[in-house]
C-alpha cells in the first residue's frame, strides 16, 4: 500500500465535497431566512426600501414584493442543487446591488437599517451589513469557481 495515494485524495476530495455543501448550505439558509422574514411584512420592507432614498414609493412597493420572491426562490435552488450556475449568479447580481445601496447610503451618511432580513433582525447600520455582503460575495465566488461543469 502507498501512503498519501488515492486514500488521501479521496479524504481531501470528501472533505472537499463537505466543505462545499455546508457552504451552499449556509447561503441558501440565509437567502431563505431573509425571503421568509421580509414576505412577513411586506409593508415594513417597503418602508425599509424608501429609506434608502433611491427609488419612489410604487417602485418600492414593487420591490418589496419582487426581491423576497426571487431570493427564496434562489435559496430553494441553492439548497435543491438545482440550476446551481444560474442561482450563484442572480446571487451575486443581488449582493452586488445590496452592496451598492449599503454603500450609496454610507456616502450620503444615512442612519437607517439595512433591511437585509426585514424585521426580523433589524441592526441600524450600513457597515456590518456591507462587511457581510462582502463575505457573501466571497462565498459565492469560491462555490461558483468549485462546481462542476
Amino acid at each position: 500500500m502507498s501512503s498519501g495515494g488515492t486514500g488521501e485524495a479521496g479524504r481531501r476530495l470528501v472533505a472537499f465535497r463537505i466543505g462545499r455543501l455546508v457552504l451552499k448550505t449556509i447561503l441558501a439558509g440565509l437567502f431563505l431566512f431573509a425571503a421568509i422574514a421580509k414576505l412577513a411584512d411586506p409593508a415594513a420592507f417597503t418602508q425599509q426600501i424608501m429609506n434608502y432614498q433611491l427609488v419612489p414609493w410604487p417602485v418600492a412597493a414593487c420591490m418589496a414584493v419582487f426581491l423576497p420572491a426571487l431570493e427564496f426562490c434562489l435559496g430553494i435552488c441553492l439548497l435543491l442543487g438545482r440550476l446551481e450556475s444560474g442561482a450563484l449568479l442572480w446571487v451575486t447580481i443581488l449582493l452586488v446591488a445590496f452592496s451598492g445601496a449599503l454603500l450609496s447610503a454610507m456616502v450620503r451618511g444615512l442612519a437607517i437599517d439595512c433591511g437585509c432580513f426585514g424585521r426580523a433582525m433589524e441592526t441600524t447600520g450600513t457597515i456590518v451589513p456591507l462587511i457581510r455582503n462582502l463575505g457573501l460575495l466571497a462565498v459565492t465566488a469560491a462555490l461558483w469557481f468549485s462546481r462542476r461543469k
